[in-house]
């Protein structure tokens, strides 16, 4: 059970064994006071069309996506099933970004909606208890506008709600705060690009308009659209294909390309930029159009002017919930470019934590639902907990010259729960940021002088941002409130306290607030959500170890916490702590025992994939499946028909297939296989004359025509094409991946050198480590270490804990894909021919290509001894061979394991 990094009396809800990559199976479910239960099953969705659509995207994953096109197939395979690395970490999309693009892509291109319509009578869920009524019923006025009506489970009625007009997709993602919305919208960016260049008759567009609500949210899409930074640093493009995209920010006069284009905008940009309203005078003037600019020193031509003129555009719209209402003007002038450009936009997707209208009712065109909740038990955000520690009624009658004195209590506590923030992640070099938000900026400044008070706060650390009562930051402190989000959590940032009426709702995406102190009482007409409200504090702080849970602590009135605690409507748990316990374990080098440590040499990565020797396989050369005589046989569909009740058999058939798909199409089909088992992201055109030459001519022994009937009758068969997909993959895989030799690098792993890193798992101490704890994972890897610091041959060891020491070795899985491998132990021996330096896996259960990984391995140790002239072995210790006998050595245990290895039968025998 992972513990938290701030620990507390109790441990938090956890779900044994979650992890943000992988597709969620079960929930949790609160079932009284400070009680919960573990649910089998997803959380069910409160959206109108989700939880169908989710059944239909998960069958559909597991059958390996078909009817996708070639383009997102690839994209797919690159994205999901290939390992990545950025900055030197091992990097994986989390299960809600790739649940999210798969919904997109499903309902684009396999259920090929054009409007939203379909997609409602498709997949609506009928949320009322009488379930004769009709879940949904689109609605048209004479006028041609639609509105959808439902039952509301959010709002437990039933009511009416804007639809969007006909032939205009939009679709929603809600996705909580911090589970890398962004990410997805890069994602959807590469994915229409692609399809749009390399599909037939595609529909989507390579031009794309990023919007933002405001200008902070705007600011930090820049900063990961501009330059097409986030392309670069996320593996988002499949390596060889032509990314050419010109990113067109706010401010920039630049002519777009003709297509391949990024608007990364704030709406009011574009509204507000409109160019005047021109009515002909004249006959004359209406055939010949708006006059010239006089005058060419003008500004240039807006924003909106260029986005009208593109001929294709999807629009995606960041932080949605502030696109509520179709009277806005923002929302107007999105619908008029859709009626500007040729065919419409060809998407609008809308991102959101809380995609609400105003009167609270979640949009229906919802497609994907990751609801903060599950974000807590993937542990992809904070867990957020009231800290209830004022046992005090709500204060009455406050005013600008006693707010200090009414809520004195409230504040002591924050800074209090502050100040035991800081000094646990002060070690981590992190700096927690207390969030004060008030009721008026009166107090807010009053609160300001308070802290001025603190010991442990200067002026300098203190930020006060003052906002109206709907959170909307005056002008004033507009570059100061911009200057926070881009800057406070870096090292160099002073600020400890933020003090506002309200912020964290305008798109502060900052990570280091860790206290919430909450002194405002939240209405409706406020229009504030409280996921908004707490939101921004949410996010993970990047470079803490993921086996600790991070929490957001919230202090606040009567009126807060009720506020707060309606984020249980998600299914989050809101717990309440007291007192806090110990601090928690932290495992890293000591200078103290330098004499224990090891130098591992660090060598490059020795595999990629080199698409072009594609061109130079040979089919003939690969070596025949099949018989000849095997066309000779039977073919037919062979029926047996039994009576349910007694499974009496009653009758037999034999019969030929009524359709019979034409040898291309097979051969389509093996290719677009073969592409997916050997996780290729290369062009299609390239493979599939190799696998229509070898089926053509070498896999039956002879020459055949694959249009011939008795030979599609032999090709349809599953096993004839999984045999022929099975080796031609192996072919394919093994031709295009690239194997460069192992060279050497000038920086080694020093040990002594690895950054400190908390640690939630099985740990002891040992001495003959340089660290402090030894980090394992399990009883027999404890037991282990506790065997190699007694051998008096082993000299030094260390546990390599994964990705926290850095070492491993890359490896091509049987599947084509290119991984790592992280082995569990490194160890110096001393014998009578010197040090051997012992790189060690403790088996434990066998896991797919664990062949792979040994024989990378042990490459690797052969390599590195040659280069350097020192002892690298590799070696496997399963806990039968560690659990047989006492061994008093390390070498006894590897003559005893070298013994069974040199002799079959005595192996057999002991298995």
């Amino acid at each position: 059970m992972p513990k938290t990094f701030v620990q507390y009396d109790k441990e938090l809800p956890y779900i044994e064994g979650r992890e943000p990559y992988l597709r969620p199976n079960s929930y949790l479910r609160k079932t009284g006071k400070n009680a919960y239960e573990v649910v089998e099953g997803r959380r069910p969705s409160k959206m109108l069309l989700v939880n169908k659509l989710r059944k239909e995207v998960d069958r559909w994953r597991e059958d390996e996506y078909p009817g996708a096109s070639d383009t997102s197939a690839e994209l797919m395979t690159f994205w999901f099933e290939q390992d990545h690395l950025v900055n030197g970490e091992k990097f994986v999309y989390y299960f809600c970004q790739r649940e999210a693009m798969e919904t997109l892509i499903y309902l684009v291109e396999v259920k090929k909606f054009r409007d939203l319509e379909p997609v409602v009578y498709a997949y609506a869920e009928n949320f009322q208890k009488d379930l004769f009524e009709k879940a949904v019923e689109i609605q048209v006025t004479p006028d041609g506008e639609r509105y959808i009506r439902r039952y509301f489970p959010e709002l437990d009625r039933e009511t009416i709600q804007d639809f969007p007009e006909k032939n205009l997709l939009r679709y929603t993602f809600k996705m909580a705060t911090g589970s890398g919305k962004t990410v997805v919208m890069a994602m959807a960016i590469v994915w229409s690009y692609f399809h749009k260049r390399r599909e037939a008759g595609s529909e989507l567009s390579d031009n794309f308009l990023v919007v933002a609500p405001n200008v902070i949210v705007f600011e930090r899409l820049e900063k990961d659209f501009g330059s097409n930074r986030i392309f670069h640093e996320l593996p988002l493009i499949p390596p060889g294909w032509d990314w050419n995209f010109k990113t067109i920010v706010r401010g920039d006069t630049s002519t777009p390309n003709p297509s391949g284009n990024i608007f990364v905008i704030n709406i009011q940009q574009i509204y507000e930029s409109r160019e005047q309203e021109w009515t002909p005078e004249s006959a004359l003037d209406a055939i010949l159009g708006r006059p010239p600019q006089k005058d060419l020193s003008k500004a240039p031509i807006s924003a909106l002017a260029h986005l009208k003129r593109l001929d294709n555009l999807m629009v995606l719209n960041d932080e949605a919930h502030h696109v509520h209402d179709d009277d806005l003007e923002w929302n107007k002038t999105l619908l008029m470019l859709h009626h500007t450009i040729p065919g419409g936009l060809s998407l609008w997707l809308d991102f959101s934590a809380t995609p609400k209208n105003q009167a609270g009712a979640y949009y229906p065109w919802i497609i994907v639902d990751y609801p903060l909740a599950q974000a807590v038990e993937d542990r992809i955000v904070k867990a957020p907990l009231i800290v209830h520690r004022v046992d005090k009624v709500d204060p009455q009658d406050v005013t600008k010259e006693n707010v200090v004195q009414a809520y004195g209590d409230w504040i002591t506590a924050a800074l209090e729960r502050w100040r035991e923030h800081y000094s646990i992640y002060k070690e981590q070099g992190k700096k927690p940021v207390l969030f004060i938000m008030a009721e008026k900026t009166a107090f807010a400044d009053k609160i300001y002088e308070f802290l001025l008070n603190d010991p442990d706060l200067k002026a300098s650390e203190i930020l006060v941002i003052h906002t109206n009562t709907k959170g909307e930051i005056q002008k004033r402190d507009l570059d100061n409130a911009r200057r926070a989000a881009r800057d406070i959590d870096e090292k160099s940032n002073k600020i400890k306290a933020v003090v506002s009426v309200l912020m964290l709702r305008e798109g502060w995406d900052v990570q280091n607030v860790t206290v919430v102190l909450g002194l405002r009482p939240f209405s409706s007409d406020a229009k504030i959500l409280p996921e908004q409200a707490i939101g921004r504090g949410l996010r993970l702080m990047k470079g803490i170890s993921p086996d600790r849970t991070q929490t957001l602590e919230v202090i606040g009135t009567e009126a807060f916490e009720d506020f707060v605690r309606e984020l249980e409507e998600e299914g989050v748990g809101i717990n309440t702590v007291t007192t806090p316990p110990p601090l928690p374990v932290k495992i890293a080098p000591l200078k103290s025992r330098m004499e224990y440590d090891i130098e591992i040499p660090t060598t490059n990565l020795i595999y990629s994939h080199n698409y072009k020797k594609l061109t130079k396989i040979d089919p003939l050369n690969i070596e025949s499946l099949f018989e000849s005589r095997v066309l000779d046989e039977d073919t037919r569909i062979l029926l047996k028909m039994e009576f349910a009740t007694t499974e009496t058999e009653v009758h037999q058939a034999a019969i030929k297939p009524t359709y019979l798909p034409t040898g291309q199409e097979i051969l389509l089909r093996i290719t677009n296989r073969v592409m997916k088992e050997a996780k290729l992201t290369c062009n299609f055109n390239e493979l599939y004359p190799i696998v229509k030459r070898y089926v053509s001519e070498k896999c039956f022994e002879r020459s055949i025509d694959v249009e011939k009937e008795d030979i599609r009758l032999k090709l349809r068969e599953i096993i004839t094409q999984d045999a022929i997909v099975s080796l031609l993959t192996k072919v394919v895989g093994t031709a295009t991946a690239t194997q460069s030799e192992i060279e050497l690098q000038s920086s080694p792993i020093l040990l002594s050198e690895t950054e400190l890193f908390p640690w939630q798992r099985k740990h002891l101490k040992c001495d003959k480590t340089v660290f402090n704890y030894v980090a394992v994972y399990n009883d027999f890897e404890a037991s282990f270490a506790e065997f190699l610091d007694s051998c008096d041959d082993i000299e030094r060891f260390a546990a390599l804990a994964e990705s926290f020491t850095k070492f491993k070795v890359d490896y091509l899985s049987s599947r084509g894909a290119i991984r790592f491998y992280y082995p569990d132990f490194v160890a110096v021996q001393s014998a009578d021919e010197g040090d051997i330096n012992w790189i060690i896996e403790t088996k434990g259960r066998e896991f797919t290509d664990t062949d792979r990984k040994d024989s990378a391995m042990r490459k690797w140790c052969r390599d590195v001894s040659d280069d350097t002239g020192e002892d690298w072995r590799y070696i496997k210790i399963s806990q039968k061979d560690f659990d047989a006998d006492g061994f008093e050595t390390y070498g006894d245990l590897i003559a005893h394991i070298s013994c069974f290895a040199s002799n079959p039968d005595e192996e057999a025998k002991r298995s």
